[in-house]
């Protein structure tokens, strides 16, 4: 019977003990993610670098579902959610052939978890702040029959905004100058908009 006790007090230990490192092992990850962010959110200011953010897959993970949970914002009576997944899909396999592809040119693939962590932060942060903001103009001008010239301000500064900072982190992550950074981004966006075009 002592037996039988001192046995279920030891597996009784080794749960909690495993539940202890868990929680631990969750918090260090959500702690790296916030940093991530932080930066992410400057660099949407382009007031940070990608060599800032931890070297660390956990902060693709989480960043990569936050935008995808995101993406349930753009989900309307044109476009599904397998859509909007898609859409996402198509950016973050060109990003991360271009990111792989140069990286390996250049001989700094170990840039790679730090840039991708980069490109998809960056873009949870700005598609947060510019969806929001894109509502609001759309509702404001919901009696118009025609898209308003603050519509096309409003899209055109949002594009100039990602063009930027996506120049921004392959002109740090790359080591490029500020111009070939500009066609890389550029090209990128030219590229995805026909691929999107051509599909649909």
């Amino acid at each position: 019977m002592q037996a039988a006790v001192v046995v279920f007090n030891t597996q009784l230990s080794n749960h909690s003990l495993i539940d202890y490192i868990d929680s631990k092992f969750m918090a260090y990850h959500l702690k790296q993610w916030i940093h991530c962010l932080k930066h992410c959110a400057m660099m949407a200011l382009l007031a940070s670098s990608p060599e800032k953010l931890p070297n660390n897959v956990y902060c693709i993970l989480l960043s990569l579902t936050s935008y995808l949970l995101v993406g349930l914002m753009l989900v309307d009576e044109q476009r599904s959610y397998l859509i909007i997944v898609g859409h996402i899909a198509l950016e973050l396999i060109l990003l991360t052939l271009i990111t792989y592809v140069t990286l390996r040119i250049r001989k700094t693939l170990p840039r790679m978890l730090q840039t991708m962590s980069a490109l998809i932060g960056t873009n949870l942060i700005m598609t947060s702040v510019s969806l929001p903001l894109y509502s609001l103009v759309i509702d404001h001008n919901v009696s118009a029959q025609s898209v308003s010239q603050l519509e096309i301000n409003l899209s055109m500064a949002l594009i100039f905004w990602n063009l930027a900072v996506l120049s921004l982190i392959f002109k740090r992550a790359f080591g490029l100058g500020t111009l070939i950074s500009a066609m890389v981004s550029f090209n990128y966006f030219v590229l995805y908009q026909l691929i999107i075009l051509w599909l649909y």
